[in-house]
């Protein structure tokens, strides 16, 4: 479960009792939140994993902040789901000190990997990022032609098209022009590099500390995952937890909704579909297909507040998935949770 919600000790321990009483045997929570707030938690045996966006700019003061943003094939600065450029030092040596924090404290058994990507269609032109001197450069040493994939990428900020009907279906158009396939395969590149630093971090933490530390990912659903530059294959060897967001009706990053949509604006994809159960299942079969026999566990992270949820973990469930975890738990959303254990 994502969240432990309560304003005093004895709201939390109520929650977390709640939530254990439901099955549940994880929460994840925001990696700045104060230690004694775990405790509740932590006392009745529930495993308590950190989640912190991986290029965030919280915390950066308004004269470093925008020397920190991604930009566009025009030069211009572009913020998406409150980070900067997945390239920049400062913000990857911010994140792995968070995780190396999380792993020292002895009150995380893991960390959740989030927003470890570039930004989303749903980001608007924050999607078509990152063209700042040090991503240029890095695709520069990767052998792209970075003034082909910068003319590329304006035309389609520009322009849109090709519409196609499926989003498997636009990745495979898309990648039919240099220097979009140029553009996905820079950002691949990056984010995996990325996740390769935080596992070396982590495993060099276990070994000195003697006990495990568990690395898990939020990632986009397979049909979107290659647009923002995440490779299942690839993330797979890195990941202890491979964690899908199949959110159905919520709209925003990463969402079903918010992405098609996003998509469809830009004339890339047709009008986006109400997502029913059974393709949000799809989207857990698909993420299945594309992790190895013994690789990381998949639980996919579901709407929690979806009037469906019951089914919609039944659905997860039989599409391969090896647990469930939900977003996200609030005062209120206990009728949710209770019908989602209910789900046979």
């Amino acid at each position: 479960m994502f969240g432990l919600p309560g304003e005093t000790p004895t709201q939390r321990e109520a929650a977390a009792r709640f939530l254990q009483e439901q099955g549940i045997e994880a929460v994840t929570v925001a990696a700045d939140t104060p230690l004694e707030q775990l405790q509740p938690a932590r006392a009745i045996g529930l495993a308590v994993w950190g989640c912190r966006p991986a290029f965030s700019l919280r915390g950066w003061g308004d004269d470093e902040s925008p020397l920190l943003l991604a930009r566009d094939a025009a030069g211009a600065p572009q913020r998406w789901f409150d980070s900067g450029c997945p390239n920049r030092p400062a913000l990857r040596q911010a994140h792995l000190d968070t995780i190396a924090r999380l792993a020292g404290s002895g009150a995380f058994a893991g960390f959740m990997l989030d927003g470890i990507r570039f930004g989303s269609p749903n980001a608007g032109p924050g999607f078509f990022t990152c063209f700042c001197e040090v991503c240029t450069t890095r695709a520069a040493s990767l052998g792209v032609d970075v003034a082909r994939m910068r003319r590329d990428v304006a035309r389609l900020a520009r322009e849109g098209r090709p519409l196609a009907p499926t989003p498997p279906e636009l990745v495979a158009a898309l990648t039919q022009r240099p220097g979009l396939a140029d553009w996905l395969r820079f950002r691949t590149a990056c984010v995996t590099e990325h996740v390769r630093e935080v596992r070396a971090t982590v495993d060099r933490l276990n070994a000195a500390q003697g006990r495990s530390f568990r690395l898990g990912a939020y990632l986009f659903p397979p049909w979107f995952a290659p647009l923002v530059g995440q490779d299942y294959r690839a993330l797979a060897p890195l990941l202890d937890v491979v964690s899908p967001m199949v959110y159905r009706t919520l709209d925003g990053d990463a969402t079903l909704v918010g992405e098609w949509s996003a998509l469809a604006r830009r004339r890339l994809l047709p009008e986006c579909p109400a997502f029913a159960v059974a393709q949000a299942a799809e989207a857990v079969a698909a993420a299945r297909a594309l992790l190895p026999a013994g690789g990381p566990a998949l639980v996919p992270i579901l709407q929690l507040a979806d009037d469906l949820v019951g089914e919609a973990t039944r659905a997860t469930v039989a599409a391969g998935a090896d647990g469930v975890d939900y977003f996200s738990f609030r005062a209120g959303h206990e009728s949710y949770l209770a019908a989602a254990r209910a789900a046979p």
